[in-house]
């Protein structure tokens, strides 16, 4: 029998988070109301993300991140889903970053096995 799941991520900004589902072409919804249909929650959530037959949401915890919320016995498919959209936030998030400190993106390569690579420079 499936269970209601949580698993805590490292995600904080809600902007890149939609920014990175944006990307994907992942469709989700704000501040929908997700049902479990086994474990007995219900509430609303900030992100709701349908794939398929796959529904789980990102809930805010008290620590400030995003946990990922949903069915257990869909999770390898949520892991699979959620890899891309933690990459493509980290990678707005260093980009932002680096701005921020002064630093400039001068070159960028994806390899083989998917890793971006990102070359940034700061004139003086």
């Amino acid at each position: 029998m499936s269970k209601f799941v949580q698993v805590q991520t490292e995600l904080r900004d809600l902007a890149l988070i939609k920014r990175s589902l944006d990307e994907l072409k992942l469709t989700y919804r704000e501040r929908a109301t997700y049902v479990h249909p086994f474990g007995g929650f219900r509430g609303e959530l900030p992100i709701l993300v349908q794939d398929r037959r796959i529904t789980f949401g990102l809930r805010e915890t008290a620590e400030g991140a995003y946990a990922i919320v949903g069915d257990d016995m869909q999770m390898a498919q949520i892991r699979a889903i959620m890899q891309p959209v933690q990459q493509r936030y980290a990678y707005h998030k260093v980009v932002a970053e680096t701005e921020k400190a002064g630093f400039s993106l001068v070159e960028e390569r994806v390899g083989k096995d998917n890793v971006i690579r990102m070359t940034v420079r700061r004139w003086s």
